[in-house]
């Protein structure tokens, strides 16, 4: 049987039957495909889309401005007129990061540098918590 674990130190947590075929099938049809270290693509033009995309994200939203959003409801949110474009804006961010780390020869130094450039856009977006937006995490 399958099991979760939530934290290095969390018991383990069993799936029911049917979601454990569910996992199993899911994880036939997508498996995790590794990419030969010779066959990986070279990460300085990626990089520099990366940084690219970071620089377009700031001249279209202000972080200052995204940083003063505190009160919003869940059921607001899709509607805010500022943070909601810039939460949507950052998706293609975190694919392009991905990607950098999966199919590029980045080194773990780089991809750490331009992550830590990702949550500080992340973070100005901020999450929705008990109906504050926490720019903390």
């Amino acid at each position: 049987m399958s099991e979760i674990y939530n934290e290095p130190n969390a018991e383990k947590q069993k799936l029911p039957e049917e979601q454990e075929e569910q996992y199993e099938q899911w994880m036939k049809d997508h498996p995790e495909i590794a990419i030969a270290p010779e066959d990986l693509r070279e990460c300085g033009p990626e990089i520099a889309e990366f940084e690219e995309m970071l620089l377009s994200f700031e001249s279209a939203y202000s972080l200052a401005e995204l940083l003063l959003i505190i009160d919003l409801t869940p059921e607001e949110a899709p509607k805010h007129p500022i943070r909601e474009p810039a939460k949507n804006a950052l998706i293609p961010i975190i694919a392009k990061l991905n990607i950098l780390k999966k199919e590029t020869n980045i080194l773990l130094e780089e991809h750490e540098g331009l992550k830590a450039k990702y949550i500080r856009l992340s973070r100005a977006v901020g999450i929705i918590n008990n109906n504050k937006v926490d720019h903390t995490r």
